[in-house]
This record gives structure tokens, sequence and C-alpha cells, in this order.
């Protein structure tokens, strides 16, 4: 055998040698669940594994060798993707858990946790960049959903007690921050009880819907309205000068329901009693505040019902 012939069959050699790698590595990388993309320091597409492809809905001669950026139309051409290619991962070797959300064309919107490495290669070569992808869709939905459960009635859909005490400690810091008044307000329908009796409690949940969504349209954008419990209602009025305003907002309420409420061919006229007490003239904290608001309302009721009291020493 001749030098040159040996020189041949050592290239032929490497070749075939170099061809199972790829193969076994690009084997190793199509066995991977999560979508999976390498890159060179270029960031052009070096290689990809077949989840991507699939959850991504693009082709292998639309992905390899372009630059990440420019796939699917330039899709992911993504700032916050850039800035980890580009910003961070130039100043470490690895970075775990970098979440980017993005509305895709062919998949819609999708919450992505990215682990970036870069990887050593033999002398002389560049580093390429290994990209996974999890998507996190499905788990952030979940935990969006059990947070509104956790903070949210199930009927109404309003803030629940939880959540009503989070904003009506926040409106009372910024109460005393801006030197000014919180005006909180219980509501109680007036004979729910009856309606419960003689209707059910299927019409009884209906009525509650009703009220949440006839309450919510009269208040201001940074008012908070909260089921505090069966049929009583609290809503929160922040950045207050005095307690008129509160007092237009029980006026509009009680004007609000003069009309009848028909549900499921029932015609019913629903009335209220509305207690307010202000922040900080009536208490110091929420207890107080709460307390007396509720105070104001019974007042209501003994008068008559279908109306408002601003609560005074008188109203114990």
């Amino acid at each position: 055998m001749t030098l040159i012939d040996n020189i041949r069959k050592r290239i032929l050699f490497r070749k075939k040698s170099i061809t199972q790698s790829l193969e076994y590595a690009e084997s190793i990388i199509d066995t991977v669940r999560e979508p999976l993309i390498s890159l060179d320091q270029d960031l052009r597409v070096v290689t990809v594994s077949r989840s991507f492809y699939e959850f991504f809905k693009v082709k292998p001669e639309d992905t390899v060798g372009q630059l990440i950026y420019d796939l699917g139309n330039k899709q992911w051409d993504i700032p916050k993707l850039r800035e980890l290619l580009e910003t961070i991962l130039p100043q470490k070797t690895t970075f775990d858990n970098y979440e980017v959300e993005h509305d895709f064309a062919a998949i819609g919107r999708r919450v992505m946790l990215l682990n970036a490495r870069q990887i050593k290669r033999k002398k002389g070569k560049e580093r390429i960049i290994l990209l996974a992808i999890e998507d996190i869709t499905a788990r952030k939905e979940m935990e969006q959903e059990l947070k509104r459960l956790a903070y949210h009635d199930h009927l109404t859909g309003l803030p629940n007690r939880m959540l009503l005490i989070d904003r009506l400690s926040l409106a009372l810091k910024q109460a005393d921050r801006h030197r000014m008044k919180v005006a909180l307000m219980m509501l109680d329908l007036d004979k729910f009880k009856e309606v419960n009796d003689s209707l059910g409690h299927h019409i009884g949940d209906k009525l509650l819907q009703a009220v949440a969504e006839k309450l919510t349209g009269i208040l201001r954008k940074g008012d908070t309205v909260a089921r505090f419990g069966g049929d009583e209602f609290i809503l929160v009025l922040p950045e207050q000068k005095d307690a008129q305003n509160a007092i237009q907002v029980a006026r509009k309420i009680i004007d609000a329901f003069r009309d009848a409420v028909v549900l499921e061919g029932h015609s019913l006229i629903v009335t209220s009693s509305i207690g307010i007490a202000l922040y900080p003239d009536h208490g110091a904290d929420i207890d107080i505040i709460l307390k007396n608001a509720d105070s104001a309302m019974y007042q209501a009721k003994q008068e008559g019902r279908n109306q408002y009291h601003v609560y005074n020493q008188e109203s114990r």
C-alpha cells in the first residue's frame, strides 16, 4: 500500500468516524423530550432535536444553518432571547430557568424556561451553545388559576376576604402617606333570605351574581368591591377627601336597583342597606373600620332599609 493510499484510508476512516459520532450525537439529542437546539457562536442553528420540530411546527430545511432570530419568519426575534444569548450567556458558561413569554403564529402564546450551556469542543474549535426549552405554559396557567381561586369568590368572581384585607391594608397605608381618607362601605341585601327560601338557592346565587356585576359597573377603576360573605359586600374607595363621594356612590347603588332584576322569569326588586365608615375618622385600623361600617349598615336597616347611613357615635 502506497503512502497516498494509506493517507486516503485514514481520511476515509476519520470521515466515517466523524459521521458516526455526529449521527450518535443527533440520535441522543432526538431522545430528549424537551425541544433542544444547538447554535454556533454566530447564533446559527447547528442541529435541532426532533421534539423541537414537532413542538414548534417547523421544517428541517427552514432551520439548520439559519440565524436563530430568523426562524419561522423572524418569530424567534424575541428581545428576552437576545438578552440571554448576547448579554447574559457571554459572561457565563451556563444559565438556567430563564423565563420567556412569546406569541408564536403557529402555536400561540407560550411561556418557556430556557436553559443554556456553552459546550467546549476540541482545541481550535469554537464552543457551541446548547439551548434546552421547557414549555411551562400549562403550569403557569394552573398557578394563575390557583391564585385566582385563593383570592376570589368562586360564585361572583369578586375579591374574597383575603384579597379585600390586602387591598384595604394597602389603601390605608397610601392614605397615611398622602394624608387622604379611605371610605369603607358595607352593603347587605334586604330580605335576601326570603329569596332563597321562596325561589331556592339557585336563584339566590344568580341574584348575587347580578348584584356583583352592577356594583362593579358603578365603581371607579381604582375602587374595590368584594364579597364579604353571604349577601354582604364590601366596597373600598381609596383617596377620599371626605364622605361625600361614598354618599354619591351609595345613592347610585340604590338608584341602580330601582328597576326589577329578572332571573329565569322571576321579577325581583332588590334593595340594600349600606353603612359607610371613613378612615381614619371612624377608626385607626382595619378591624375598627369594618366594625363601624357594619354598625352603620345595621343602623340603615333599623331606619327602614333601602338606604345608607354614615357612621357616627350614635350608630353603636
